[in-house]
């Protein structure tokens, strides 16, 4: 059966019985387990978007963790085969993708790929010059053995600078010790001159009298690079000395990493909560503004985690108390988690997490879950009412406390949303695709439609004046559609015989897409 994913655009008003759901599409359509998904949007095409995510690969003889990625360049309608990055030992697994497009359009991704137990592996970068379709050969970022005892690879976050600066083209990596290394910790980065192929000494994020401290084992540093080519880092540290409550941090360079400043994001005594959530955290820095930034983070001050900004508008100096962006009732013991966000071209903000707002129990165990997003137009310190990116409610599985699903991912380009994440509500762990209309929650329809390829055919290819359909196999009481390359149907109409012929001169020349019955095929009008 071929595989073929079509995306209807219906422009839905608010009417009083409401408006549909969007429907979700399964792109991984992993057997047993797949998470950690990443998008990234190609800033010289925006319809080219690149999916990456961990998911099982027979490998020497048995199942290991591997990197796949597939590529759109219609938006998100249809998609390429999966590609798996390599290994590089039999025994070894992988986790963690990260992406960033340059300003020029060349991707990089950079994950995982090693073994526990004898401790092996490293963090490997790629790169891809046709839109993620095809990757050369993976350099070595870090090794497991950079820092001995530490083994720092885990949670690799790659970023670029495509600012104007004298740092253009810099691609940096942070990472943390491996989960097993106990505390005390510190976080790690390193950057790249050239493209990725070799890397600096590994060196910290943390430093002077801005450290991590003793206590934390999982000290992330979240990566983002300024409109001016700054490199920013922000990362937790608890140390009495330095202040008597816990705290978020900034690192700021202008040097590549060769010297910080630090300042001080968020000091709070930490709400106590179930471990089992997913609290990870993202800074992010506005595309058309050196001096705005934004950190994303689940905070639990209310009562239950919610999901909250801290926005800066003076290049990180000073920044606002915690936004609170999901709108359920306070307190209600219906926590948010696994948050992510992105800027558009503009420097509008989107949101989106893990919302539990509509489950029967509360906490963690047994609580079903949605997802959700949220707009901001002013740097996070206020927000749009949410909006469900979910087609379905999920019920609970005891999978999702496991490591590998630790966040979800979004890209947001124009008014287009287009977002990444995993769920089961299929019974298995697959990542799920949305293209969502983000400032109205228009809904954006993604259908997965399976078809046999010879149930029928269409002549010419491209087409002038007369498309012609012939029925090669059977169909179920066929009913024909074309639609433009927005989704809005132009024709309908019901097939009696086993070939017929559509005028086409009503059409401009352009992309279509004739839909019969749930499968779809793309044609050009010239």
């Amino acid at each position: 059966m071929k595989q073929i994913l079509f995306t209807l655009f219906i422009a839905l008003t608010m009417l009083p019985f409401g408006y549909a759901q969007p429907t979700n599409t399964n792109i991984s359509n992993g057997l047993i387990f797949d998470g950690e998904p990443y998008i990234a949007i190609n800033p010289t095409n925006a319809q080219n978007l690149v999916a990456a995510w961990m998911g099982f690969k027979l490998s020497g003889g048995s199942y290991h963790i591997a990197i796949k990625t597939r590529a759109s360049f219609d938006g998100g309608t249809t998609w390429s085969v999966a590609n798996a990055l390599p290994h590089y030992a039999a025994a070894y697994g992988a986790a963690d993708p990260t992406m960033a497009f340059s300003k020029t359009g060349t991707l990089y991704i950079a994950y995982i790929d090693y073994r526990q137990t004898p401790d092996s592996g490293g963090v490997y970068v790629a790169r891809s010059t046709d839109g993620g379709l095809n990757w050369d050969t993976p350099s070595k970022a870090f090794d497991a053995y950079d820092v001995a005892a530490k083994r720092p690879i885990d949670r690799p976050w790659l970023v670029i600078d495509n600012s104007n600066s004298a740092n253009a083209g810099t691609l940096y990596i942070t990472t943390k010790p491996a989960p097993w290394v106990p505390a005390p910790n510190r976080n790690y980065f390193k950057m790249s001159t050239d493209g990725g192929h070799t890397w600096s000494t590994i060196t910290n994020v943390d430093g002077g009298s801005h450290l991590v401290g003793s206590l934390i084992q999982a000290p992330m540093a979240a990566p983002s690079v300024s409109l001016g080519g700054s490199f920013l880092a922000a990362y937790p540290s608890y140390v009495s000395t330095q202040n008597v409550l816990p705290c978020y941090y900034l690192a700021k360079s202008k040097d590549k990493g060769q010297t910080f400043t630090y300042t001080t994001i968020y000091a709070a005594i930490p709400a106590a909560n179930d471990t089992n959530f997913k609290n990870g955290y993202q800074l992010l820095a506005n595309p058309i503004d050196s001096n705005k930034m934004v950190l994303l983070l689940p905070n639990a001050q209310n009562g239950d985690d919610d999901i909250s900004a801290l926005s800066s508008n003076d290049g990180g100096q000073t920044w606002t108390a915690p936004i609170r962006i999901n709108d359920d009732a306070l307190g209600n013991g219906k926590a948010q988690d696994l948050v992510w966000g992105a800027y558009n071209e503009v420097g509008n903000l989107v949101v989106t997490w893990r919302d539990r707002r509509d489950a029967s129990a509360t906490g963690f165990w047994n609580a079903g879950y949605d997802f959700y997003y949220a707009v901001s137009t002013n740097n996070g310190q206020s927000f749009l009412p949410n909006q469900k990116l979910s087609s379905q409610f999920i019920p609970f599985d005891s999978v999702i406390a496991q490591n590998g699903n630790d966040f979800m991912s979004c890209a947001y380009q124009g008014d287009n949303l287009y977002t990444v994440w995993g769920d089961t509500r299929n019974g298995k762990m697959n990542i799920y695709f949305a293209k969502t209309i983000a400032s109205t929650n228009i809904n954006v329809q993604t259908f997965q439609l399976d078809g046999n390829p010879d149930s029928w055919q269409i002549a010419p290819n491209p087409t002038g004046d007369f498309l012609f359909i012939s029925l090669t196999g059977y169909v179920s009481q066929p009913n024909v559609s074309i639609y433009d390359i927005n989704g809005k149907k132009l024709y309908t109409n019901l097939i009696h015989d086993k070939t017929i012929q559509i005028n086409t001169t009503f059409l401009p020349a352009g992309i279509y897409i004739i839909k019969i019955n749930n499968e779809a095929k793309r044609f050009i009008k010239k």
